[in-house]
């Protein structure tokens, strides 16, 4: 005999992964729009340097350069629409970006954009601190 409502069910529960899905690509866009939007702009070829990729990191640089960050949000288009189960990877390969988020600079600096060896647009880095607010919204959805 044939469950009276397993179709609302089976609706209901497959309506719950749509929402989690959509939800949880929300969190990686805007996380992802604001780690952009947070890297420090010299000439901006570190703003330009994020490549969003599947399956494994990408090992491409550009040598684009502008304030705003278009080429990297110009990546986000990459984000697969089924993001549950899936890898998916935002890099950047520029050989300077892990002295922007940990420092490393010369300490004293000859230059004004540095100070204790940090650069003064991200003095604590921003990658780590934009990915655990990212876990923790998603542990919250």
């Amino acid at each position: 005999m044939p469950l009276i409502g397993r179709e609302n069910v089976q609706r209901a529960i497959d309506q719950t992964k749509v929402n989690a899905n959509n939800d949880i690509r929300g969190v990686y866009f805007s996380g992802l729009t604001a780690m952009i939007k947070q890297t420090p702009v010299d000439e901006g070829r570190a703003r330009n340097n994020w490549f969003l990729s599947r399956s494994s990191p990408s090992g491409e640089t550009t040598t684009s350069s502008s304030d705003n960050g278009s080429s990297s949000f110009a990546q986000l288009g990459n984000m697969p629409l089924d993001v549950l189960d899936k890898k998916i990877f935002f890099t950047n390969n520029l050989p300077y970006i892990e002295t922007l988020e940990y420092g490393g600079y010369p300490n004293p600096s000859s230059g004004t954009k540095t100070t204790g060896g940090f650069s003064k647009q991200a003095p604590t880095g921003w990658v780590r601190k934009t990915l655990k607010s990212m876990a923790k919204k998603i542990r919250s959805i």
